[in-house]
């Protein structure tokens, strides 16, 4: 079959992507990137030769774990764009990533070695994360809440940063007065 004329993946082995990926979410977050991959599969009802089949490589689940991990913060980031005050919005952002930034940090590292910094998943994340909050930022920027010379690549390298400083056991209440200090870093003065 060429390109053109393949087909679409079946309902049912879409399904069955989704689960092994919401399964090596939970099981990364506890367990570490080398989880066993057979435990996934189980975890995700499915059998290891479904988990090959959709993922020919562990760096492959892992790449497509840190890929919806990421579309999700963005998603609910802009959720939040709409539905909050740009600083509460940026706070909620902020509680986003370092929530998961101890899982996800193994899972970059494993991407960055396979493909290094400019592989695809993390030039899209970072190309969504930045528009997200670029968008929030400028809302806050023209309300007078936000300083106006800060930028989405600062605020994203502040996310990195402090994102260095989470640990698997870390609750999210813990890093919470860190990223006040920081959100009462960008406001505007006077």
């Amino acid at each position: 079959m060429t390109k053109a004329t393949e087909r679409a993946p079946r309902a049912d082995a879409l399904r069955n992507r989704d689960k092994l990926v919401t399964a090596a979410r939970a099981v990364f977050a506890e367990s570490g990137v080398d989880a066993p991959l057979d435990r996934i599969a189980a975890d995700a009802g499915v059998g290891i030769g479904t988990l090959y089949r959709n993922f020919p490589s562990r760096e492959a689940l892992i790449e497509a774990v840190y890929r919806s991990q990421s579309e999700e913060i963005v998603a609910n980031g802009r959720r939040f764009g709409e539905t909050l005050p740009p600083d509460d919005a940026l706070v909620a952002v902020f509680g986003e990533y370092l929530r998961t930034a101890a899982s996800k940090r193994g899972m970059k590292e494993v991407i960055l070695a396979e493909l290094g910094a400019e592989a695809p998943v993390f030039v899209d994340s970072r190309a969504a994360s930045q528009e997200m909050i670029g968008t929030i930022l400028t809302a806050g920027q023209e309300q007078g809440t936000f300083r106006s010379d800060v930028t989405a690549a600062d605020v994203f390298r502040l996310i990195g940063g402090l994102s260095m400083t989470c640990h698997p056991n870390m609750a999210p209440a813990d890093s919470a007065p860190i990223v006040r200090v920081v959100i009462d870093g960008l406001r505007r003065v006077g």
